[in-house]
């Protein structure tokens, strides 16, 4: 359940963006309908940086926190949560490689409609879509979305597979999404995870955000941590 509900409002959390100017966005992500042992990750504060190639994203709740940095060829995460720190390093190359298996294995493509409403979301002008995505099981998930064509989409994640961490996969939409909305059941609860874009800067940002230390993180590749999910997912 813990990894679950994280890697679920990572998904969201996780958004960086691929365009030449300087973007600081602010946003909150809530899950709905936690039971009480788990409030610690009802609500999640997220900052995205993003200069040129480079971005960053940091991720605090009360019970974790999660900082994701992209140079333009690698991303490196670093994860601390109730007093274990680790990380791991995404080179470009495994991520072609990733985006290549995507191709080869023709993952069904998530159905987009486009709806005629508009709201302004942290002063940008939002149209509505609704993300059809059917599950392994043939259940279908609905993601209802809020998006600009302001903002152009991210690129930190291999193509067709920005939905691996247990959400939808945005890759198709025709912008940014200022806020989501996604109903998810697990173990016969029914959640919801809620992201929203709070604020958004385009003042200059010091190259000095990007840097990062991981003294102090276990730290892997990206191949050890595909194992090392592999093996607890059979556990």
């Amino acid at each position: 359940m813990k990894k679950l509900l994280i890697a679920a409002a990572l998904t969201f959390a996780s958004i960086t963006f691929n365009a030449q100017e300087n973007f600081t966005v602010k946003m909150s992500v809530k899950v709905e309908g936690l039971p009480e042992e788990y409030a610690g990750m009802a609500e999640n504060d997220v900052v995205n940086y993003m200069k040129g190639e480079k971005s960053k994203t940091e991720v605090t709740s009360m019970m974790m926190s999660q900082i994701i940095v992209n140079d333009g060829e690698k991303t490196t995460t670093l994860m601390e949560q109730m007093g274990n720190k680790t990380g791991w390093v995404l080179t470009k190359a495994e991520m072609e490689a990733e985006e290549k298996e995507a191709e080869s294995k023709k993952t069904a493509k998530p159905k987009i409609e486009y709806i005629d409403e508009k709201k302004t979301i942290a002063g940008y002008e939002c149209l509505k879509a609704v993300v059809t995505q059917t599950g392994k099981d043939k259940k279908e998930v609905k993601t209802t979305v809020w998006y600009t064509d302001k903002i152009k989409q991210p690129n930190t994640f291999p193509k067709g597979k920005r939905g691996m961490m247990g959400g939808p996969d945005l890759s198709e939409l025709k912008g940014f999404p200022m806020e989501t909305e996604m109903a998810m059941n697990n173990q016969g609860m029914d959640m919801k995870v809620i992201s929203t874009v709070t604020e958004v800067l385009t003042s200059a940002i010091d190259d000095n955000v990007f840097k990062v230390s991981t003294d102090g993180y276990k730290m892997m590749s990206y191949k050890e941590l595909k194992e090392q999910m592999k093996k607890e997912s059979a556990e």
